[in-house]
């Protein structure tokens, strides 16, 4: 067993083509309408989205509209504040997720409403060394009363002497069918032999992926797993997902507060 630790890498966030948008501007009318260059890509895209909406670009575009919000955070900050949500789903940000268990994936998995999911396949993966993320639960921090330290040092024992045992197995499974698993074997072969092994693997092994949100998912995510009643893992690793959202796209986050080691969002239905 080799413990590790959950991280967190954002991949790819949206960028506009500039090029492509001055030429849409054109075409609807909004010749006025110059686009924020210092702006994120995701600021941009939700500022054209949501204009359009509205026909908001500029004054006299919809006879309707006599003043426009011409501030990028004003913009934004209203559009939370109303709950306009569906134009930032145009947003998309993807993240490589890793040394995360399966308890955080068949968590993370039910938000599949605004996201797309690459998980590591269990299936084609074998495993020589099994991945393991210790619980925060199971961290002995100093003001502990003895009793629950050595609880706390009991139970380690124990998850360890189990992954032990899980590893001792599949050691013994991988040589009871050699010959199959050689390198002459079809993949086909060996794909049938890895998916009967992993169903001796716990749902604490570590494994990880690739998941794309947009800003209306991501926020609903962080509203709900960035809470006190979050599973422990889930909420370590939606946090670093947001403090990596809140470097990225501040406008957007932030709303969010951190309240005694949890985040709260000003606006909650977006």
């Amino acid at each position: 067993m080799r413990v590790v630790s959950p991280r967190v890498f954002l991949l790819e966030k949206p960028e506009v083509q500039v090029h492509a948008a001055r030429e849409w501007l054109d075409h609807i009318g909004a010749h006025e309408f110059e686009m924020n260059a210092s702006a994120t890509g995701g600021e941009s895209l939700v500022q054209l989205a949501g204009k359009r909406c509205y026909m908001s670009f500029q004054p006299g575009l919809n006879p309707n509209i006599e003043r426009v919000r011409t501030d990028m955070a004003e913009f934004i900050e209203n559009i939370l504040k109303v709950g306009h949500g569906s134009v930032i789903e145009h947003a998309n940000y993807t993240f490589a997720i890793e040394n995360v268990s399966r308890v955080f994936t068949g968590e993370m998995n039910r938000h599949r409403a605004g996201m797309a999911i690459s998980e590591g396949s269990m299936r084609f993966i074998r495993f020589t060394n099994i991945p393991f993320w210790k619980p925060t639960s199971l961290c002995i921090n100093d003001d502990d009363p003895e009793p629950i330290k050595e609880r706390k040092r009991i139970t380690w024992e124990v998850f360890k002497e189990v992954i032990g045992k899980v590893e001792q197995s599949y050691k013994l499974l991988e040589e009871l069918w050699a010959t199959e698993l050689s390198p002459t074997s079809s993949f086909k072969e060996k794909k049938h032999l890895t998916s009967m092994f992993r169903r001796i693997v716990p749902m604490g092994v570590a494994t990880g992926g690739v998941w794309t949100g947009n800003l209306r998912a991501l926020r609903h995510i962080f509203t709900m797993r960035c809470a006190p009643s979050a599973e422990e893992e889930i909420l370590l690793v939606a946090s670093m997902m947001l403090d990596t959202m809140i470097e990225a796209e501040p406008l957007f986050f932030a709303d969010f507060e951190k309240v005694n080691g949890y985040w709260q969002p000003k606006y909650r239905k977006v």
